[in-house]
């Protein structure tokens, strides 16, 4: 297994790679935006060239053939694929968070998954809104889990429920095919194109023990996976470092509105009152002002997020365990840069006239995803903000970090 994974490891692809395959993407996703958004997911064969151009197996297991990165690339991925479609951005970095999350379980249950099907995409919901019962070998479960983003296109599913006898929450991992889609459970005026669909059970299903695990281990970092020999990734928790991979889609998001708005200012022409006499939109001051003020909101995100977080995987790669207040750092930089992402589109929005709300162009489309992308609890900047303020006064922080 070892030599294996050598010869895995020694095949990863650099990150410098990885950003240059991903941004050849954008005129693709960008020109695919309204399809995605019609479909109400990413189109299969979209998530397909994306398999295949390797941009879905950034953060799994080594043994699996995955590269391991950590999530600073889902920030940075996110945000090259955020510029071309919001939607597909959304789905890719979960699926890669989600090959991540399953570095948690045993080896076997991932073994379960990659086994078979060494691109097996995971969905995942975290919502412990299904019933469990246990029964000898594990548990049967049932219920209705919302918000299973690119549930159509994945082959596994983990979904959430309160355990039995007061131990908590658990996650189950199971097999796509022990549930059903809700399709009419995803109609969203913004990330209209993540399928993030109702996911259910009407009967209960098995799950054995080997594929359940617990939030509190998740939490405290003592999780089954941490015991195999030689993956960083279980290291990571979910709560700290989750939303890495939704804050590097907005950013993209925000970038890919820049873009548009440097485009299309440069190209279109306003009248004046003077007959005949017509001027760039570019060459108005309060056109340029809006650019140079969204391009240093989206900077200021980006670059804080992204040092911080690295900084923290420097931490965690010495073998060093994050205190609370450089967990809490990590939520800060997070709420920060999604904060930035929206203020960047909203000055923008402001600008860019009424021919921007027509359904093609993709500046409405960006404003609308980012607008229900910061909407997640997780990129809740005011309760990030509390908890924040909470470990400044020496408090405990009352909430997941």
């Amino acid at each position: 297994m070892s030599m294996d994974r050598d010869r895995q490891s020694s095949a990863k692809p650099k990150m410098e790679e990885i950003i240059a395959s991903a941004s050849s993407f954008i005129p693709l996703l960008r020109q695919n935006a309204r399809r995605t958004e019609e479909e109400r997911r990413p189109p299969s064969d979209m998530m397909q060239q994306l398999g295949r151009a390797g941009l879905l197996k950034l953060c799994r297991p080594a043994r699996f053939g995955g590269y391991e990165y950590e999530p600073s690339a889902l920030l940075r991925l996110g945000f090259e694929l955020g510029q071309g479609c919001g939607s597909t951005a959304w789905c890719a970095s979960i699926a890669n968070c989600n090959s991540w999350f399953l570095s948690y379980w045993p080896l076997q249950a991932q073994s379960d998954v990659w086994g078979e099907n060494p691109d097996a995409l995971v969905a995942g919901t975290v919502i412990p809104t299904g019933k469990c019962e246990a029964v000898e070998g594990g548990y049967k479960i049932s219920g209705r889990w919302p918000f299973a983003s690119n549930c159509e296109n994945s082959n596994w599913h983990f979904v959430s429920a309160m355990l039995p006898d007061n131990q908590g929450t658990g996650w189950f991992l199971a097999p796509a095919r022990d549930f059903d889609i809700d399709q009419a459970s995803w109609r969203v005026s913004g990330l209209q194109g993540t399928g993030s669909k109702t996911v259910y059970a009407d009967n209960p299903f098995f799950v054995p023990t080997h594929r359940v695990i617990r939030f509190d281990d998740i939490a405290d970092g003592s999780v089954p996976g941490a015991a195999i020999d030689d993956c960083l990734l279980p290291r990571f928790v979910f709560s700290t470092f989750g939303a890495c991979a939704l804050v590097g889609p907005l950013l993209g998001m925000a970038q890919g509105a820049l873009k548009w708005f440097v485009e299309q200012m440069a190209a279109k022409q306003r009248a004046t009152m003077r007959q005949g006499v017509s001027l760039n939109a570019a060459q108005n001051p309060f056109v340029q002002e809006r650019a140079g003020a969204a391009s240093a909101e989206i900077d200021a995100g980006m670059t804080f997020v992204l040092s911080e977080i690295e900084r923290l995987e420097t931490i965690l790669r010495s073998g060093t365990l994050l205190s609370v207040e450089q967990r809490m750092s990590a939520r800060r930089a997070i709420g920060f840069a999604a904060k930035q992402a929206v203020t960047a589109v909203d000055i923008l929005m402001a600008g860019a006239g009424a021919s921007s709300m027509d359904v093609e162009v993709p500046m409405q489309r960006h404003w609308r995803d980012i607008h229900a992308a910061a909407g997640h609890i997780s990129l809740d900047t005011r309760s990030i903000s509390m908890l924040v303020g909470q470990t400044l006064f020496g408090m405990t922080p009352m909430g997941p970090y």
